[in-house]
This record gives C-alpha cells, sequence and structure tokens, in this order.
C-alpha cells in the first residue's frame, strides 16, 4: 500500500476511534457519574488530543473548512457565544471551559464533513454504532446487573449509559442509519441488516416510548421516500395525505390530547416535564437574551437549578427540552440561533431530497433532532456524538450547497461560451 493511502487509511481510523470516544459509551459509567457526567480530570485530558487532531488535520483542508463557516453562520455563531458566555455566567470558569470544548468538539464536526464524502462518512458512522450495538447487548446480556436498570425502570437495558433513554434515543438513531444504509450501500448489506436488527432489539429493550417513536418516524421517512419513487402521481398523492393525516393528527391533539400521549404510556406532563418546563421559563424570563452562561446552569448547590430542584422536588439533571437547555445556556440569542441553523439545514436537506439521495438522510436526522428535543436535551453538547453527528451533517450540506452553485457558475459561463460566434 502506497504510503500516502496508508495514511488515509489511518486518519479515517482516528476519525471512527475519535466518534467512538465521543459516544461516552462505558468512559462515562467508569469515569464519571449521573450527577457529574463531565468528569474528572482524565475524561477533561482525554479530549486534548481529539481536539488538536482536529484542528490540525483542518488546516490541510482549509478551503472546505472556510466554506461550511461562511454557510453554517448561525451554527458558528452559536459556538463562539458559548466561549463568550464567560463573561456573563453565572460560574464563569464552568462556562469557559466547557465553552472551549463545545467549539472544539464542533471544529471536529466540520473536519469530519470536510475529511471524508458523504458515503465514507456514513459507512464510518455504521461501523462505529455497529461496535456499540454489539457492545450494548454483551453489557445487558452478560452483564446484567451493568447493562439493566434495578432502582427505577426495572429491568429496561441501559448498556453503556446511565439510562434507558440515553440506550434508546441512540440505537434509534443508528436504526435510521442501519436503514438508511441498507437502502443505499448495497455491497454491505449483510452488515447494515445486522446493525439494523441489534438497533432494533436494544430499542425495545429500552422499554422506552420516545425512542420507540422515534425509531418508527425514521422508518415513516424511508418508507415515504421509497414509495414516492414510483412516480409524479403517487408522489403528489402521498404529499397531500401526508398533509391530510397532520392536519387530522392536530385535530385529534387539540379535542383529545389525553389519548394521544395515552397510545405511547404519557401523561400530559410528559412524565413531569411540563412541570420542570414552568419553572424553566420563569427563570429564563429573569435573563433572557444571554441566559445563565453555557454548561453553568446546572452546576452549583446554590446556584439557579436550586429553584428548579426545589419546585419540583427532585435533582433535575437536565431541561429536558433542547431548545429550552440551550435558552438556558445562551439566552434567546442562542436559542434563535440554534432555530435559525435547524431551520436552514431542514430546508437544504427538503429541497434536495429528490436529487441527491443522502439529503433524505440529512433530512431524516433533522427530522429526529426536532422529534428528540421535545423531551431530551439534544442539542449543544460538548463531546457528544449527537452533537458532532448533527454538525457533521450540517456542514455536509453547507458543502453541498457551496458545489451546487459552483455547478451553475460553471454551466453559465460554459452556456456564455457556446453562444459567442466563433473567429473567423
Amino acid at each position: 500500500m502506497p504510503f500516502l493511502a496508508r495514511l488515509r487509511w489511518l486518519e479515517v481510523v482516528c476519525v471512527g476511534i475519535s466518534l467512538l470516544l465521543f459516544s461516552e459509551a462505558l468512559l462515562g459509567r467508569v469515569f464519571a457519574t449521573p450527577e457529574n457526567p463531565e468528569g474528572g480530570a482524565f475524561l477533561r485530558f482525554l479530549w486534548l488530543p481529539i481536539y488538536g487532531f482536529g484542528a490540525v488535520a483542518i488546516l490541510a483542508r482549509w478551503r472546505d473548512f472556510a466554506a461550511i463557516v461562511i454557510r453554517s453562520p448561525a451554527l458558528v455563531a452559536l459556538s463562539c457565544l458559548a466561549v463568550a458566555s464567560m463573561f456573563w455566567s453565572v460560574d464563569p470558569g464552568t462556562s469557559l471551559r466547557r465553552g472551549i470544548a463545545i467549539l472544539f468538539t464542533t471544529v471536529f464536526g466540520f473536519y469530519v464533513a470536510s475529511t471524508l464524502t458523504w458515503k465514507q462518512m456514513l459507512r464510518v458512522l455504521g461501523i462505529v454504532w455497529i461496535i456499540l450495538a454489539v457492545g450494548n447487548f454483551i453489557a445487558g446480556a452478560a452483564f446484567p446487573g451493568f447493562g439493566r436498570m434495578h432502582e427505577i425502570h426495572v429491568g429496561a437495558w441501559n448498556g453503556l449509559w446511565f439510562e434507558k433513554n440515553a440506550l434508546g434515543g441512540y440505537l434509534a438513531r443508528a436504526s435510521f442509519l442501519f436503514a438508511f444504509l441498507l437502502m443505499v450501500d448495497k455491497g454491505n448489506r449483510r452488515w447494515w441488516g445486522f446493525g439494523l436488527f441489534l438497533s432494533v432489539l436494544l430499542v425495545l429493550l429500552s422499554t422506552s416510548k420516545t425512542s420507540l417513536l422515534g425509531m418508527m418516524l425514521g422508518f415513516g421517512i424511508i418508507f415515504c421516500y421509497l414509495w414516492m419513487q414510483r412516480g409524479r402521481i403517487v408522489t403528489i398523492s402521498t404529499l397531500w395525505l401526508i398533509v391530510g393525516l397532520t392536519g387530522a393528527g392536530y385535530l385529534v391533539l387539540t379535542v383529545a390530547p389525553e389519548a394521544v400521549v395515552a397510545l405511547i404510556g404519557r401523561d400530559l406532563s410528559l412524565t413531569g416535564r411540563t412541570d420542570i418546563w414552568e419553572v424553566l421559563l420563569q427563570l429564563i424570563s429573569e435573563r433572557p437574551l444571554l441566559g445563565y452562561g453555557y454548561g453553568a446552569f446546572w452546576g452549583e448547590q446554590n446556584g439557579p437549578a436550586y429553584q428548579v430542584w426545589l419546585a419540583t422536588e427532585w435533582l433535575v439533571p437536565t431541561a429536558h427540552n433542547g431548545i429550552l437547555e440551550v435558552v438556558l445556556a445562551l439566552g434567546w440569542i442562542g436559542g434563535g440561533l440554534m432555530i435559525i441553523d435547524f431551520l436552514m439545514n431542514l430546508y437544504r436537506s427538503a429541497s434536495t431530497v429528490s436529487s441527491r439521495p443522502t439529503s433524505l438522510f440529512a433530512f431524516g436526522t433533522m427530522a429526529l433532532f426536532a422529534l428528540f428535543s421535545v423531551s431530551e436535551s439534544v442539542f449543544l453538547l460538548q463531546n457528544n456524538l449527537t452533537w458532532v453527528t448533527y454538525v457533521a451533517v450540517a456542514a455536509k450540506l453547507s458543502l453541498d450547497a457551496r458545489n451546487r452553485v459552483r455547478a451553475r457558475a460553471e454551466q453559465k459561463e460554459r452556456t456564455r461560451t457556446a453562444r459567442r460566434p466563433a473567429m473567423v
């Protein structure tokens, strides 16, 4: 194997290992606690080589990096705002440390997008999730004292993470990835089929209702895409059917919301989450523009989180809502930037899904983020595979947008050249 090819192979392997570490599987269980998921000095220093690797490697692809930055202004501003929040944070030291972490986590997502093609990125993610799925199954099957819950949700599998919803959420998103790869990567269907089987099994064993709903949403998106490939009439009919079902669903939610949430084993409080949100909205109103500082709200025992714990009578660890978590940290300015970036990526993927199959994966990723953000904090998480995946997909959509602009410019130039009168 030539030296450059060997070096390239080593780079891809390093990306895969880094993504495995970003999953926080097992590492958090060994070196951290649910109360302090950031862990001690070991976990903090563990990320430094990964940050350095991504930052140095991206210099070799600075043109792609610049294109991503230019076409993802809200995402870049959001990450920089997290670092700047140290100046108004209730805990400046924590906001600085975690702000730098989220900035470099975002940069690593940019690096993944700039160094790997869509096919390479999806395959690497697929391999990572097969490894994680096997590891979680072994943890739950062979070591039930470690891989299953015992105090609450007795018997539910949590695998290599602290909580069943983490296992269910991760594997629900992985199941969509495997289903997509099963559709487009025909040469490796046996592996992706195996990954799909394991991920579905683990979602069921986690007993997480939201994760089950997310998995069904992912499969539904792929089914609709395949169905709409049958022709224009089918496509239009399907779109009208989706609009009709959406309207009917909204009507049912308005008239009889209790019946709908009961179908998924919930109540109107979403297992107490609305009580948390009510208190959080009051606290947000006290610092609406810039929030309490990135990663600082849930820190100190005598900090603002104490009011939430006092009102809800339990140690709430997060906002259990993606946007509210961002607003707590960075105010409505940060929340607005997050919404803008999400909507931009949703539009970029939806508007090109008929011409680029990879846009289907991007659209499904955004849809799953929207679903899980209702009840979980999934946005702007430092050292987290979920956020790296979001950033990498957003960055890929940015590069696709740049390439489309270039293609149109080249086409115009060819047309202009063809229309010029020939020299006699």
